[in-house]
């Protein structure tokens, strides 16, 4: 596909797991990716520890899930205690498959995961990853024709070779926090104003210290904390940074023994990973400028409580991906792809504000504001129950309906097979609808597949939202909600206006 102007068609910076989704993603369309990535394997410790059932679909899209089921573990719940020990918040998760066919959330270990999405990518004959090798440059070639990457490669020792120059026809930087490609966009960040250093503890628990099952928020105004439970015999504490601390004296085996005291004792566990992290509030005002888009990281950055940060980077890809299919297909213009950061930085922003709302709940070191909050908290002694929720997605490809642009739902059918298996991967109309000849040459010329008898679930779903059919994009979100065949023509101008006319 790629022509000989360009040495490949998407170059991703950064094999992390946005990147490492968003190459399974496109060389499973069949493009040429090329991945290239400074470390010469995958972090050895996890950083990221929950994923929801909306990343899971897309695992599932890239024929993961069996590879990384001794890795995971469905979430259980949470709970929010305050300095009594008295519980002031709490959520339980939902037995079984939820609305997306899987449980809501999971609790990982991201080596391993990584591990199974590099191997997904790579059995596609048109990924290469690159490691090992340094992208020191990124630009877009003088005429706006090309992404230009310069690379020089990298051995063990940290030694580096000669700068090669890569032309491509787009390039994406999973680059992380220190983003190579977004100081080539040129792009500030916004900043919320959150800058908490906490200390994170990765422990290997050598035998049942009966520790919780469900994730805890130690609202102690006087030592907030908070525990993770773990796939295995993992575990993870996190402990705020107090007036006093230094990182020298929080990073001691001795100081980290007394604090983990009312939890663990030092002969049930071995550390597995210290480090002070300084959870950040960021997202940057920039998300593409011509051949060169961020995602992930590179793009936003959000403290841990809600568990969204790698999340966030999965669904970049996923949104990314078949926008990008569109334009190196010629069917779009990349007109399409500003509408990445129209619909995703809405998203973000509203976790990253939710995750410092409760954040702030978490980490009040006032006694004062504290006592205040457990009392809102509590109704006649019981705790306030937490329902989380995603915001939908915005900008105008899902029309004006506040049930478009979420995840399309995904049941279970009764012979096991997952509803994503009968749709399919690509765009999907779903349900009695007869489209104009119009609509019918766009999801065409899309690729949609026409499902005219869904199964029970989903018919029921459609009533329940007042349409008769559904458009489904390939990141399962719900491009249009629909009633009658004017309603698809109307709810389809947005994505018609990027395509590129079938005569050109």
């Amino acid at each position: 596909m790629t022509s000989p102007r360009f040495d490949t068609d998407v170059a991703i910076v950064g094999y992390g797991p946005t990147g490492e989704v968003l190459a399974g993603l496109l060389g499973a369309r069949g493009w040429r990716v090329d991945v290239f990535e400074r470390a010469l394997d995958v972090v050895h410790q996890p950083r990221a520890v929950h994923f929801d059932a909306e990343v899971m679909r897309v695992f599932q899209q890239l024929g993961v899930v069996d590879a990384i089921h001794p890795a995971i573990a469905p979430v259980q719940g949470m709970d929010l205690l305050n300095g009594a020990g008295d519980v002031i918040f709490r959520f339980r998760a939902r037995a079984g498959d939820g609305p997306l066919g899987w449980p809501d959330g999971f609790m990982f270990y991201q080596p391993d995961v990584e591990r199974a999405l590099r191997s997904a990518a790579s059995r596609c004959p048109s990924v290469t990853a690159h490691l090992g090798q340094d992208v020191v440059a990124v630009a877009n070639a003088a005429d706006d024709s090309a992404a230009i990457l310069n690379v020089r490669p990298i051995d063990r020792r940290g030694v580096s070779g000669d700068v090669r120059t890569i032309r491509a026809r787009f390039a994406v930087g999973c680059c992380g926090a220190r983003s190579v490609t977004r100081a080539a966009i040129g792009s500030p960040l916004f900043d919320y104003g959150l800058e908490q250093p906490w200390l994170v503890l990765d422990l290997i628990v050598r035998r049942d210290a009966g520790l919780p099952k469900v994730t805890v928020q130690y609202c102690d105004p006087a030592h907030p904390a908070t525990y993770v439970m773990m796939p295995g015999h993992r575990c993870r504490f996190e402990l705020m940074l107090m007036p006093g601390d230094t990182p020298d004296t929080m990073l001691d085996p001795s100081h980290i023994a007394t604090r983990l005291a009312p939890w663990i004792r030092p002969e049930d566990y071995d550390i597995d990973r210290a480090a002070i992290y300084v959870f950040h509030g960021l997202v940057a005002e920039q998300w593409r400028r011509g051949r060169l888009l961020i995602a992930g990281d590179a793009v936003h950055q959000m403290p841990p409580f809600l568990g969204q940060g790698m999340c966030s980077g999965v669904r970049d890809a996923a949104n990314l991906a078949w926008k990008l299919d569109l334009v190196l297909s010629g069917i779009a213009s990349d007109t399409l792809l500003d509408t990445y950061q129209e619909e995703r930085e809405p998203h973000v922003r509203r976790l990253i504000e939710t995750d410092m709302y409760l954040g702030a709940l978490i980490q009040t070191t006032d006694p004062e504001v504290a006592r205040q909050r457990d009392m809102k908290a509590t109704n006649a002694g019981a705790p306030t129950a937490l329902t989380p929720s995603l915001p939908r997605l915005g900008g105008r490809l899902c029309g004006v309906r506040a049930d478009c642009g979420v995840p399309f739902p995904q049941p279970v059918l009764a012979d096991g097979r997952r509803y994503d298996e009968q749709i399919g991967d690509r765009f999907a109309l779903v349900g009695a609808v007869t489209p104009s000849a119009w609509a019918a040459r766009i999801l065409d010329r899309i690729g949609t597949r026409i499902v005219t008898d869904p199964a029970s679930a989903i018919t029921e779903w459609l009533h329940a939202h007042d349409a008769v059919a559904a458009v489904v994009r390939p990141d399962r979100n719900v491009l249009a909600l629909v009633s009658n065949p004017a309603e698809l023509d109307q709810t389809l101008g947005p994505l018609a206006a990027h395509l590129v006319p079938a005569d050109a």
